[in-house]
């Protein structure tokens, strides 16, 4: 007898079923006594046949529980894949009636598409901004350093050179500590026309500092901060005026009227400070005091692992042994110290976040409008869904349709949404005056993708949400019921769709009242005197290059043939100059003393910003003098030193005096400064900026102390006043060539970019309530209509029995008043709360503002009032006969 071969295992495994255990056990036992029997017919007894059989067998129970786990695999993969199957069925099915609905589809995916874009771009500006790391390595360690004195409310004030060096020479907490001041240099001796671009002075450890290298040749060394003559090129102005020549490093360029040897090339985009494309090494011990805290800025690296507060204790004690050293310099002077990137953001932060809570405001909006669109969709289709019940379909089968529809809607937008984030962004850069800074990259990239998948997900189970529940209360005999209209449970539907609506115009009214505020914010500050009158004023910036213009008495007779042929130029109705014009950024002030009057310690002395003005600058903005005379050009002698000073400064210090002949001097009285002395006063006007006060001011005549840099100031008769502009470019190349005119702009120019971070929040925020009013104007017509539709044969009966049309109009008009009402309530509420966050926003409109919060509400309730016109109109004409028939 021939022996059995051992059992193959594998191809038991098709004899597993539902009653797998019992197959198990049988076919094993039935394969175990075949070779047993075997076993004893060769002779063997009973139990050593069993025994034989069992280690032939190997462990029967390891054996069992092996077929029992591979078929349990076997039985979870077929149950996959019958879910698979289920889910790939009911998503053909939800995608097919989304298409079978192309009206109800498209405005589902466009609301979704708007919330998703509208949020996207939000998030993509606060991540540029306040979260993506600076673009330098380790820009976590990166601080500034300013001087501050609290005695006299100053923050941020620039650095003197001494400082800066105590602190570098003495800290324990940085790396390194680098400065820098603003320059602007003319470039000349090319096949160009000469052109004055903004860059930098700096020491030569600041780019190292930074992590910034060349991409041609090399930076600056210590030995040239001593012997300069080197520059520095930034690669777009490299790209545009050099051509890219490779040969550029080594080359000798006129910079100023002086030759400079190019040394290097920076990278791509970088900038510094924001829009800076040449820079040339500081020289050091500048000839400046201790206390002089208007020259530079600080830039600073920590050592690994020291905080920002440390570093500040550790300056600030520096600061206090100066203070004992240099008492009159150093006297109630701190040191400020700031991660850079909050430096750079400074306060925008605040704004962008306003800006993240309205646009979750708006996304909620929008998934409360599309779920109240499948909430009627779904009640519509309610007879459906109960047949699918009837039929065996679990509740949970009916919930995941549901869901499905929702994220097919959600992805769909999504998809628009992410196409449309592009323009988001563009809209914000637009907001910025000069383009957004190098450092701050507003651009879609991964994790703005994986915002906007994360988005749409969350809006796709916030807008099925609401239908989903709806879905596990269907009541099957109550929809099958012989006449029922495919409303069963209406009126909890009903209630749901109300509020949502209800949610959406609260939601849409805090928008609008936060954005109406900031607009009457705005118009308020932009409405602001000045105290000139900027219309009709074509500005330019001039600077002479030192190396031509050294001597004073050729300063002058620069500005005096400038004054004369620009008069000359048709239209122009007067000429004037200054050191800096309003708005403009410039703001130099000096402690100063009057005489006679008792000493002040520096911390407490008289603070006044001071410039060097021509004649007829006061004629040439239009602030007249109001007390004593102006400026003349017989005022030149520098040895005569007189002064115009404001309204502010007559009125705080002269009070009920008369300024006119009285005298005035930088520092202290023992200060080696000449007495100035005044002999007018003209009106106030804002120099610095909005929303700030005037301070106090003194004008020093031009043509005595003529400074190599001024801003041009024409008036003109002409329309435009940029018509002004070849013929001033030709006058000062006919002057001279090496001094074009840069940063041409009118005033108005001027002062709308000076208000832009005013202007912005109320810009980004109007559009979010637009968008909100007109999503809930379209929330409530959708909810009225629906009312309208499914009350259809009530509305046909009550006219039937004699109902006028007016009543029937007045019926469904009061249900939309009711909503708007009841959202315009809860709105208020609301806003009362939120409109503390943008309260520090606000200048001239309190948070409260009673005129805002009138005029809105009953804006938004006129406009839910035209929302449920139509489907009442629509009502009235409701055909009593076609509305009582039966089903």
């Amino acid at each position: 007898m021939n022996e059995p071969r051992r059992p193959d295992w594998r191809r038991y495994f098709r004899f597993l079923g539902p009653d797998v255990r019992a197959d198990v056990d049988e076919e094993l036992d039935f394969h175990l006594a075949l070779r047993v029997r075997d076993l004893e017919a060769r002779g063997m007894s009973p139990v050593a046949a069993r025994d034989e059989a069992l280690r032939q067998f190997g462990d029967y129970p390891t054996i069992r529980g092996a077929v029992l786990a591979i078929d349990e695999r076997r039985h979870r993969r077929s149950t996959r894949r019958e879910r698979a199957a289920d889910m790939l069925t009911d998503l053909r099915l939800t995608a097919r009636s989304l298409r079978r609905s192309p009206g109800f589809t498209t405005i589902a995916v466009l609301c979704v598409a708007v919330g998703v874009a509208a949020s996207a771009s939000i998030f993509t500006a606060v991540h540029g901004i306040l979260i993506r790391p600076l673009p330098y390595p380790a820009s976590h360690e990166l601080i500034a350093v300013y001087a501050g004195l609290p005695e006299r409310n100053i923050t941020g004030s620039n650095i003197s050179y001494w400082d800066w060096v105590s602190w570098r020479d003495e800290n324990r907490t940085l790396e390194q500590i680098g400065l820098w001041t603003w320059n602007t240099a003319t470039l000349s001796g090319t096949d160009d026309e000469a052109e004055r671009v903004e860059g930098a002075q700096v020491t030569a450890n600041l780019f190292p500092l930074l992590g910034v290298a060349p991409v041609l040749g090399r930076g600056f060394t210590p030995d040239e901060e001593r012997t300069g003559g080197v520059v520095l090129l930034s690669h777009g102005l490299w790209q545009r005026r050099f051509a890219g020549d490779t040969a550029i490093v080594g080359r000798t360029i006129r910079v100023d009227a002086r030759p400079y040897t190019v040394v290097g090339v920076m990278p791509p985009r970088f900038s510094f400070p924001e829009r800076g494309q040449v820079w040339m090494p500081m020289p050091p011990e500048p000839i400046m005091d201790r206390g002089n805290r208007f020259y530079a800025g600080a830039i600073g690296r920590l050592r690994p692992g020291v905080t920002v507060d440390a570093a500040r204790r550790d300056l600030d004690g520096i600061m206090r042994r100066l203070e004992r050293e240099y008492p009159d310099d150093y006297s109630g002077w701190t040191a400020e110290v700031r991660s850079l990137q909050d430096d750079l953001v400074g306060d925008l932060r605040r704004p962008l976040l306003v800006f993240l809570g309205a646009v979750a405001m708006v996304l909620l909006i929008v998934c409360a409008n599309v779920a109240n669109l499948m909430l009627a969709r779904g009640a519509s289709r309610q007879r459906d869904v109960g047949i699918r019940v009837a039929m065996g379909a679990g509740r949970a089968r009916v919930v995941r349709h549901v869901l499905l529809e929702s994220l097919l809607i959600a992805t769909a937008g999504g998809i628009v949404g992410a196409l449309l984030v592009p323009l988001g962004v563009r809209f914000f850069t637009l907001i910025y005056p000069d383009d957004v800074p190098y450092y701050f990259t507003l651009g879609v990239d991964g994790v703005v993708v994986g915002f906007v998948a994360a988005i749409s997900a969350l809006a796709g189970l916030l807008l099925g949400l609401a239908p989903a529940l709806r879905a596990t209360r269907v009541d099957v005999n109550e929809i099958l019921k012989e006449g029922g209209r495919g409303d069963a449970g209406g009126r909890q539907s009903g209630r749901v769709r109300d509020g949502l609506v209800v949610a959406e115009l609260a939601l849409s009214l805090i928008l609008l009242i936060g954005a109406t505020l900031l607009v009457r914010s705005y118009r308020s500050l932009s409405g602001t005197d000045l105290g000139f009158d900027e219309a009709g004023i074509l500005s330019a910036r001039v600077s002479l290059p030192s190396a031509k213009y050294s001597e004073r008495d050729r300063r002058r007779a620069f500005w005096e043939n400038a004054y004369a042929r620009l008069a000359a130029l048709p239209g122009v109705e007067a000429v004037g100059s200054a050191n800096g014009i309003p708005f403009s950024g410039w703001n130099v002030q000096s402690t100063m003393t009057i005489e006679g009057r008792p000493a002040r310690p520096r911390s407490e002395g008289l603070l006044v910003h001071y410039q060097s003005v021509s004649p007829d600058y006061f004629r040439a903005i239009g602030a007249p003098i109001v007390r004593g005379r102006g400026l003349t050009e017989a005022d030149r002698d520098p040895a005569v030193q007189i002064g115009v000073i404001n309204e502010t400064l007559a009125e705080q210090e002269f009070r009920g005096e008369d300024p006119l002949g009285r005298r005035i001097k930088y520092g202290d009285a023992d200060s080696q400064e000449p007495w100035m002395t005044i002999v007018g006063v003209v009106r106030d006007f804002h120099h610095w900026r909005l929303p700030e006060p005037v301070r106090p001011a003194i004008y020093l005549p031009q043509l005595a102390l003529p400074w190599s840099t001024q801003t041009l100031v024409l008036r003109t008769s002409l329309a435009d006043p940029f018509a002004l502009e070849a013929g001033l470019r030709r006058v000062l190349r006919e002057l001279d060539p090496d001094a074009p005119a840069y940063q041409v702009q009118s005033f108005e120019q001027v002062v709308w970019r000076s208000l832009w971070r005013q202007r912005m929040p109320g810009q980004v925020l109007g559009v979010f309530a637009v968008m909100a009013m007109a999503l809930a104007a379209v929330g409530i017509y959708g909810v009225i209509s629906y009312a309208v539709a499914q009350r259809a044969r009530e509305l046909g009966v009550r006219m039937a029995l004699g109902a006028s049309r007016g009543q029937v109009a007045l019926l469904v008009l009061r249900k939309g008043m009711r909503l708007a009402l009841l959202g315009v309530g809860i709105g208020l509420v609301g806003a009362l709360l939120l409109t503390r966050v943008v309260e520090r926003l606000l200048y001239g409109v309190a948070a409260t503002d009673p005129l805002t919060f009138v005029t809105v509400p009953i804006g938004l309730t006129v406009i839910a009032l035209v929302a449920s016109l139509v489907p009442a109109r629509r009502a009235t004409r409701v055909d009593p006969v076609v509305a009582m028939r039966a089903d």
